[in-house]
């Protein structure tokens, strides 16, 4: 049941990505479309520099090194101006699969979808915001969940704890990871707004300002 995951980290799914969940995130887009129209997939750079945000705090919180963050703007037919970014770690390969522990798998998923919490914790996110991380995120936590519920249980128990424990020890604790580090997210997010690069020490004295929480 484990998914082997090997992708450099960006907003772009990795090669081998499962076509059920790709056809799944298609088929989101599509519904979110139909309720919002194209503002459900608005980029304003507020948004761009919170996700960066997200990913930042929380990666370094997780262990990773961030060396540099970036935002760039394009023009998208309808929607116009989009703004988006990246987080670079100083190792950015990674893989989750049978060979990693759960914990591993569990940081991973956390740093994955902290960009959607980083946009919530700013109040800027948008309904078509981050589709693909948060399936990304929900399949490593899956890895994990193989990993740690008990034998014996059916598909839809195993399911359901995978669920409740992404829920919880994912999603949940990411929130509280920006929550408690809440200056530093500040800091970094209205420098963000200002300036489409960050990195060395700037970047540096700002993530050593984060704070590590018990999960």
């Amino acid at each position: 049941m484990s998914a082997q995951v090997s992708p450099q980290f960006s907003t772009i799914l990795p090669a081998g990505f499962p076509h059920e969940l790709l056809g799944a995130i298609e088929n989101k887009a599509r519904d979110l479309l139909t309720r919002h129209g194209v503002s459900a997939f608005a980029a304003p750079r507020a948004a761009a520099a919170a996700h960066e945000t997200g990913h930042a705090i929380v990666g370094t919180h997780e262990g990773f090194r961030i060396r540099r963050i970036t935002l760039s703007s394009r023009s998208a037919p309808i929607i116009g101006e989009v703004w988006g970014g990246r987080c670079m770690e100083a190792d950015a390969t990674w893989s989750s699969g049978p060979n990693t522990t759960a914990d591993e798998d569990l940081h991973r998923a956390r740093f994955i979808i902290a960009g959607l919490v980083g946009e919530g914790m700013a109040n800027v996110g948008r309904p078509g915001s981050s589709l693909e991380e948060r399936a990304l995120s929900e399949l490593v936590g899956q890895n994990a969940a193989e990993k740690l519920a008990g034998p014996g249980l059916s598909d839809a128990e195993y399911f359901a704890y995978a669920k409740r424990l992404w829920n919880e020890r994912v999603w949940r604790f990411a929130v509280e990871i920006l929550r408690n580090n809440f200056e530093p997210f500040k800091q970094l997010f209205e420098r963000l707004q200002r300036h489409e690069l960050i990195e060395g020490p700037k970047l540096r004295k700002i993530l050593a300002q984060v704070r590590r929480i018990e999960s």
